[in-house]
């Protein structure tokens, strides 16, 4: 019988995903302590036998400053605001892995791919964003088809897809579909979480987010596997984001994971599926006191393994539960 779990998803992307947000330079430390916190990370979850998802953008695949610039070349997205765009960066970018350790990740896939119950999912080609002005569908297909073709026969066929900014196009379902993908992170069930065009973001929004983060304004965010079927991609939605140490904030560091372990009490006495992601890049800086906060969340989990039979899912290894449960339904 099943008796719920934990999903945990990790959105993986080093400068693609930052170089909108931060001047060049203002968030380097982040983003060289990743290369210290995902085997770190890696090792906690072998240790308690964590099953995750790592969603990674097609980008870091790329052996060669030339290798990107072949693929990019190939996706014609026009935002209205260009600098959203990956190929704006190639200037900065270096030759390959060893002159530039903020835009290539090979090494680091390697490393998920030879830990065992790690799924590489895909977080888009060139962090695509999908309810930007500007952007098209026939350019979110030339960008999933970009994933395919640099990915293939490296690792297994995509099946999990989380949208860059969680900027979740509908209408795009159909192309994710016949590419191969079954299923994506929806967000929260909540007004708050909406999907939306990263122009619109604003400051309230966002410690609106953060304050949810340590005290229950919105819910748990649960889900069962029934709950999940309701659309034609299966919507592995997500119960929380784990946001990383803050110094500033450290007293409210326990109402955090506090607010985090109620959520998965909550989806192991409900035999239901509790989602908690984040970036690797979120550890970077305070690796320690970031790595003892996830190690306490993962021995709970333990806890509730043992208690409740709250097992650890990919989020493939979900969407296939929700398929195996369509079947009996028949």
């Amino acid at each position: 019988m099943n008796g719920g779990g934990l999903v945990i998803s990790l959105d993986f992307e080093l400068n693609w995903g930052v170089h909108d947000v931060f001047r060049y330079g203002q968030y380097n430390k982040n983003l060289y302590g990743v290369r210290k916190a995902l085997p770190r990370i890696l090792a906690l979850f072998e240790q308690y036998d964590i099953h995750a998802t790592w969603a990674t953008v097609g980008l870091l695949f790329a052996e060669s400053k030339a290798e990107m610039a072949h693929y990019l070349r190939g996706i014609p997205v026009k935002y209205e605001n260009m600098r959203f765009a990956a190929h704006t960066q190639l200037a900065k970018v270096g030759e390959n892995e060893q002159e530039d350790l903020l835009h290539f990740g090979k090494s680091l896939i390697e490393e998920i791919k030879r830990t065992p119950h790690q799924e590489i999912g895909s977080h888009t080609f060139s962090h695509f964003y999908c309810l930007e002005k500007g952007q098209t569908k026939a350019a979110f297909c030339a960008d999933l088809h970009a994933t395919k073709t640099i990915s293939d026969g490296y690792t297994a066929p995509m099946k999990s897809i989380v949208f860059p900014r969680n900027q979740i196009n509908k209408d795009y379902f159909t192309a994710c579909l016949e590419e191969g993908y079954v299923c994506y992170r929806g967000t929260e069930n909540h007004e708050l979480y909406d999907a939306q065009k990263f122009t619109k973001k604003g400051r309230l929004l966002g410690a609106k987010k953060w304050i949810d983060s340590y005290w229950n304004i919105t819910g748990h965010h649960i889900a069962t596997l029934e709950e999940m079927q309701e659309e034609q991609l299966i919507n592995i939605r997500s119960s929380a984001f784990l946001r990383p140490y803050c110094s500033p904030l450290r007293i409210l560091e326990n109402l955090k994971v506090k607010r985090i372990k109620e959520g998965m009490l909550k989806a192991a006495q409900a035999q239901a599926f509790y989602h908690l992601w984040w970036h690797p890049h979120n550890f970077g800086k305070h690796i320690d006191k970031n790595l003892a906060m996830l190690e306490e969340l993962l021995s709970y989990h333990q806890e509730l393994r043992s208690q409740y039979n709250f097992q650890s899912y990919s989020m493939y290894e979900v969407a296939e539960l929700c398929e195996s449960l369509s079947k009996q339904q028949k």
